[in-house]
């Protein structure tokens, strides 16, 4: 494991480039603030330290990447959360600059929800060029590691393939495991999307606004502005204001978030594929998987003909296509449609400034069109356009805002893909244990549930998952990408230990257990 250079409290920022050229990459932070104002004459680099703090909230960890080249920076709030994840972490590996503040004792963790010990690694092989296989490669690269990734169709052509896609958190006002994940990896997301995209017209930091269009969601607005009312994420705002932020006239208010923003995901993924240390494979349809002497073989086709391809660890993100690939085969998720539909925008349409979320969403005009949808359909396979879905956003949208709706010219088309989601609506981002093997060594759990067990899990040796983010990917999926890059390193992960677990793929293979399921499931 990479040590960790730590203090209670921000140094000078001076110390963080000093220890840069010392070779230092990764640093910890204990802090209720962040680091002071910066003086006129600040480096670039502690500028955009000072900018990616804003998306700050008070969760465990907080991740800020390439502060400086190749570095991560975990920032912790001195709080039971931040204490709880310094508990976790092999103190072994954690230097201290500064005394270390008093910790709680280390929870005890299920072996199955547990993170193996690294293995050595040559080549990483991602399955998907997706956000999530694009992020998962990207952090990897980062880090030094090479990485080819294997795409059965075109990048960015499934669930990241709509026109605009909206980074922001629709989130509980109660600190569920996905409120938590949606905040984290809203706040990450925000942060790559600078660093990886800048001075693009492929997206753009409007704000997104999600409006009290009904009773459900005006309550649930309120009760998260009543609950953080000096969050810097968002704010209730009513009509009036709602309206000089949006640009049109708008009928209610809502909460709004400044820093939400719409992205062209197929940009944004190839953006992240740029990297020097990765190598991408379009229309390679992996078929088979085999290991042998540390080495992973996965089979693939292209152009009629069959391939292999070697390396040491095995990144599956595929989606909606998940559980048809090898190792993921039988796994218990569900596929969910969902189609959305581009139009030309009229002269009212080219007004809109801001993104609007309710029952449906829309986003500010893009080289003369406006994005909007979209529906979902769970349990529907089917990627064909559908004129019945079209109406039925179109129907949404004059829900959200009649004007905007009959604003519309012809429609240009739109996109309709399949994304896939778990049965507690978490992605699975972790180590991927062997599901024959768990099923015989942890098998007194149909019994009992809460039956004891110690024996160490029998993973699958070098293969990880970073996949069934739903509709939300593209403020999930990076923020796990690092989870899997740090888990497969044996770096000090950027999730919280509780929210690890709950992410982990092993949660599905243990609950067929204590549920009765059959494993594979069909």
């Amino acid at each position: 494991m990479n040590t960790l250079h730590a203090w209670h409290g921000w140094p000078e920022l001076n110390t963080l480039a000093h220890s840069h050229q010392q070779g230092v990459r990764h640093w910890l932070m204990v802090a209720d603030h962040p680091p002071p104002p910066l003086p006129d004459h600040a480096p670039a680099w502690q500028r955009q330290l000072e900018q990616d703090c804003r998306y700050h909230q008070q969760q465990a960890p907080y991740l800020i990447s390439e502060t400086l080249p190749g570095s991560t920076l975990l920032w912790l709030p001195e709080n039971r959360d931040g204490l709880t994840y310094l508990a976790a972490l092999d103190t072994a590996h954690i230097h201290w600059h500064t005394p270390a503040p008093i910790l709680p004792a280390a929870a005890a963790v299920k072996p199955w929800l547990a993170l193996p010990p690294p293995l050595p690694v040559s080549r990483v092989l991602v399955v998907g060029a997706g956000i999530a296989g694009a992020a998962t490669a990207y952090a990897l690269a980062r880090r030094g590691v090479a990485v080819t990734v294997l795409e059965r169709h075109g990048m960015a052509q499934a669930a990241s393939g709509n026109r605009q896609g909206l980074l922001y958190a629709k989130i509980s006002a109660h600190p569920t495991a996905q409120t938590r994940l949606l905040l984290a990896g809203y706040a990450y997301s925000r942060q790559l999307l600078e660093h990886s995209l800048p001075d693009s017209d492929a997206w753009q930091a409007c704000g997104v606004l999600h409006m009290d269009d009904s009773d459900a969601e005006t309550r649930r607005n309120r009760q998260l502005a009543e609950a953080r009312p000096d969050s810097t994420l968002y704010r209730a705002v009513d009509a009036t204001e709602a309206s000089e932020l949006a640009g049109i006239p708008l009928a209610h208010g809502g909460l709004w978030w400044p820093h939400g923003a719409w992205v062209h995901p197929r940009a944004w993924v190839a953006a992240l594929l740029a990297h020097p240390l990765i190598e991408v494979r379009e229309q390679a349809a992996v078929t088979c998987a085999d290991y042998q002497d540390g080495l992973w073989t996965l089979g693939y086709s292209h152009a009629g003909r069959e391939h292999a391809i070697h390396g040491s660890h095995i990144v599956l993100c595929g989606g909606a296509d998940s559980t048809t690939l090898p190792l993921l085969q039988g796994w218990p998720l569900h596929n969910i449609r969902g189609q959305t539909a581009t139009a030309a925008a009229g002269a009212f349409g080219q007004q809109l400034r801001c993104a609007l979320s309710g029952s449906s969403y829309i986003a500010p005009a893009w080289q003369g069109q406006l994005c909007f949808g979209a529906s979902f359909v769970p349990g529907d396979n089917g990627r064909d356009w559908r004129d019945s879905e079209h109406q039925h956003n179109l129907q949404q949208l004059t829900r959200l805002h009649p004007r905007l709706a009959a604003d519309l010219g012809a429609p240009y088309g739109g996109h309709a893909a399949v994304r896939a989601d778990s049965y507690d609506h978490l992605p699975l981002t972790g180590p991927v244990g062997d599901t024959a093997a768990m099923r015989l060594c942890y098998a007194k759990l149909a019994a009992d549930k809460h039956y004891r067990l110690h024996a160490p899990c029998p993973w699958l040796p070098g293969v990880f998952a970073n996949t069934a983010h739903s509709s939300r990917g593209l403020s999930t999926a990076p923020l796990c990408a690092e989870a899997v890059a740090a888990a497969l390193l044996g770096e000090a992960s950027p999730l919280h230990p509780d929210l690890q677990q709950a992410l982990h793929p092993n949660r599905l293979v243990i609950r067929s257990l204590t549920h009765h399921q059959p494993w594979p499931q069909t």
